[in-house]
């Protein structure tokens, strides 16, 4: 079935049964957030006043739950504020999924407004660190995030470049 990477993601989420999602628009994000809009009787958008914010309503989530908690940061600075939830998650053992926005594949590894090398900042905090390279990655990588979380009561890390969060794939749960 044809759609847009973004929203194979979103099944995927829907899969495992969650129900929400925390985080703050951002143009690196904005094909996450189409995705969001188009599913938003499957998965609530709970839109946050900081990423700080939206990671720690994640890690409380889990923490109380049971349940893994998801949040999402833009490239950057975006994302460099979701740490402090991560850590929280990280330090309490339970299971976090962090998607990340990143610029488009084009401009990755240049001086491109808030572009950088995301993946060693979240090396420490995670016990998943990846960043997709294809749309067609992203379903799978979103899947052994959410099991890597689980299995090592940990936190997963997934760096979408928006680009191919916005392509069209083939997509089959």
């Amino acid at each position: 079935m044809k759609m847009t990477a973004g929203t194979a993601l979103l099944k995927v989420l829907e899969s495992w049964n969650v129900g929400h999602i925390y985080g703050i628009p951002g143009s690196s994000v904005n094909g996450l957030m189409e995705s969001l809009y188009a599913e938003r009787d499957a998965i609530e958008y709970i839109q946050v006043r900081h990423e700080s914010a939206g990671a720690m309503a994640a890690a409380g989530y889990a923490k109380f739950s049971g349940k893994i908690g998801v949040c999402f940061g833009s490239a950057a600075p975006g994302g460099t504020n979701l740490i402090n939830g991560l850590y929280d998650a990280k330090m309490d053992r339970v299971p976090l999924l962090a998607i990340v926005g990143q610029t488009a594949m084009q401009n990755i590894n240049t001086t491109f407004f808030q572009e950088m090398d995301e993946i060693p900042l979240y090396a420490d905090v995670s016990v998943y660190n990846k960043m997709a390279t294809t749309a067609s990655q992203i379903p799978a990588l979103i899947e052994e995030g959410i099991r890597t979380a689980y299995a090592n009561h940990g936190v997963s890390v997934v760096i979408l470049p928006n680009d191919l969060v916005e392509t069209e794939i083939d997509y089959s749960p």
